[in-house]
């Protein structure tokens, strides 16, 4: 199957790797970017290690519409907040797979408690697809709106999914204690972290 590949916020840290990934998968016949900084540019230039590789434009926010039509999917590589209001191209039935958090809630109020803002599509909730493939494979592979879970959740999820399918564990006694490098936060600083610079 050759596929079209869309990547929104192709230019942090997440939107990188994925560039990386697909510019080597069989299946992807095309890979289309596009980013708030660095318009105009291709990725290789931004990212020397991908000579050879991933001389693709760097397209303008302004031009989302235009790689959701290229898309077979789209992987919308935004911060939490952001990502919501550009899932519309799920609703063209193409299908988006969202890196942030913007889906992982099944309710606009769950959010809006967590993240302490407003949910940015909250008519899409209803369908986003939970997007860890060990416990919701049937249902990701019909999903147009893919949820891909953190690092935190999976990382606690596939430990205790059998656990506690088989009763063996009593849920007041779990505690989860994660740690993240600075990849977790995202490429730009914000309040609340602090980041050695050399």
């Amino acid at each position: 199957m050759a596929l079209n590949v869309g990547i929104i916020g192709a230019t942090g840290y997440v939107g990188e790797e994925l560039v990386r990934i697909l510019c080597q998968h069989p299946e992807v016949t095309e890979i289309i970017t596009a980013s708030r900084d660095f318009a105009g540019s291709t990725v290789d230039e931004v990212f020397p290690h991908l000579r050879g590789y991933a001389e693709l434009e760097i397209l303008d926010m302004e031009r989302v519409p235009e790689l959701i039509r290229r898309s077979d999917v789209v992987f919308l590589a935004l911060p939490h907040g952001v990502s919501a209001p550009a899932a519309g191209g799920a609703e063209g039935g193409k299908r988006v797979i969202d890196i942030a958090a913007d889906f992982r809630l099944p309710d606009s109020s769950l959010y809006e408690k967590w993240y302490k803002a407003p949910h940015g599509a909250p008519e899409l909730l209803a369908e986003a697809v939970y997007g860890l493939p060990e416990l919701f494979r049937q249902k990701i592979s019909k999903a147009k709106l893919v949820a891909n879970p953190g690092c935190y959740p999976t990382s606690a999820l596939l430990a205790l999914a059998p656990l506690l399918k088989n009763g063996l564990v009593d849920l007041r006694s779990l505690i989860i204690d994660s740690k993240s490098g600075v990849s977790g936060a995202g490429r730009a600083a914000g309040p609340g972290q602090s980041f050695l610079r050399m």
